[in-house]
């Protein structure tokens, strides 16, 4: 059976690392980002150990047993991230500190060029500042429409995969929610504060909602938050406002802040979709999304790619064509159950961080007994 085409719409990490996947199976791959990189990007900027190992993996047909042979890719986001070892916490009044097995802090500034410049390495054909515009979903071929800064281009693929993140537009006719969005929206940037040590995860938590806070590779703090959203939380003042209010809340030092960029801001985080149809897969946080609590999102993302180019990769080598006919329908049974149990216990844990009398018996429990912890730290890692 020929190689199939596959288009990658969206090259953060969840595209990037389709992409790159898809072409250990020898897949002709394209793939499209409306934006031009190095661009700042609403991210915890966080990567834990199981992140770690989907990363030692990428690009290869399957993880492998030792880590002995790591890619020059692994190598250079290693080398370009701040180690990560602890996450402390403020909680129901207490300070918490927790050790962590593993993990790194990288912008998404640097992440996502090394992975997009890897892809291109791999053999991928890579468009920047290119919008792709899904026409038609056949039963043979998708139809779509690529539109470059000075022209428009029409072309057919055997599949496309959908990593255009929370910001998806027409996918929706396509590929219908299961759990429209709602629930918290997020925020970030990056401003100077020397009070945040390195290799930690700060994280303050009330009733407004979360913030975490870590040092990157730059020496800037990365702060990014999860916040209430609707009208009577929105009359508590601005994104900013909110996120300081909530620092200033907690149990945390007073923190001098400075050179902050550019507030940015997402719709509301929770929501899940139909991830395939077709001929047409959605991954990463186009697929759904429930908002990470220690750095999983990056991590979800790409596994979520790389597991779609391993379907797909398992589909080119069969000589029945229905088998790319029918794969996002496989595809969606599989991204149910790829990050289910995490995603769940995600979405436990940052409920019960929103109840008032939860907070203050965990943040009690655990700034006595931090190693009761460990259980939830080790399932998300």
């Amino acid at each position: 059976m020929k190689s199939p085409t596959v288009l990658v719409i969206g090259g953060g990490v969840a595209g990037s690392a389709c992409a790159i996947q898809l072409r250990t199976h020898d897949v002709d791959v394209t793939l499209v980002e409306k934006a031009e990189f190095p661009r700042p990007k609403v991210c915890g900027c966080c990567i834990g150990g199981a992140g770690i190992k989907t990363l030692r993996g990428l690009g290869k047909l399957s993880l492998p047993a030792s880590t002995s042979d790591d890619t020059p890719l692994f190598r250079q986001i290693m080398m370009d991230a701040e180690a990560v070892n602890q996450w402390r916490a403020s909680l129901g009044g207490h300070t918490i500190e927790v050790d962590l097995p593993s993990g790194i802090a990288i912008s998404r500034e640097s992440l996502d060029s090394t992975l997009i410049d890897a892809a291109k390495n791999a053999g991928c054909r890579v468009h920047m500042s290119c919008n792709a515009r899904i026409n038609e979903v056949t039963a043979t071929k998708v139809q779509v429409t690529l539109q470059y800064t000075s022209s428009t281009e029409p072309q057919e693929f055997d599949l496309v995969v959908l990593a255009t993140g929370l910001n998806s537009p027409g996918a929706t006719a396509i590929l219908p929610w299961k759990e429209s969005p709602h629930g918290p929206f997020g925020v970030s940037w990056t401003a100077q504060c020397d009070q945040i040590a390195p290799h930690v995860i700060h994280m303050a938590c009330d009733h407004d909602g979360y913030v975490g806070l870590v040092r990157l590779e730059s020496g800037q703090v990365d702060v990014a938050s999860a916040l209430r959203s609707g009208s009577t939380a929105a009359q508590q003042g601005s994104p900013m406002e909110r996120v300081h209010q909530i620092l200033e809340r907690s149990s945390f030092p007073k923190l001098q802040w400075s050179s902050p960029s550019k507030v940015m801001t997402t719709p509301p985080l929770r929501r899940t979709r139909v991830s395939g149809r077709g001929r047409l897969l959605a991954i990463g946080d186009a697929s759904g999304y429930v908002e990470p609590f220690t750095g999983e999102g990056m991590t979800w993302g790409m596994q979520s790619g790389i597991a779609a180019a391993n379907r797909i990769g398992l589909a080119s080598m069969q000589t029945d064509q229905g088998s790319l006919a029918t794969i996002g329908t496989q595809w969606d049974l599989d991204q149910q159950k790829l990050l289910r149990s995490k995603k769940r216990t995600c979405r436990v844990v940052t409920n019960a961080l929103r109840s008032k009398w939860a907070r203050k018996t965990i943040g009690s429990t655990l700034a006595t007994f931090p190693k009761l912890a460990w259980p939830i730290v080790k399932r998300l890692s």
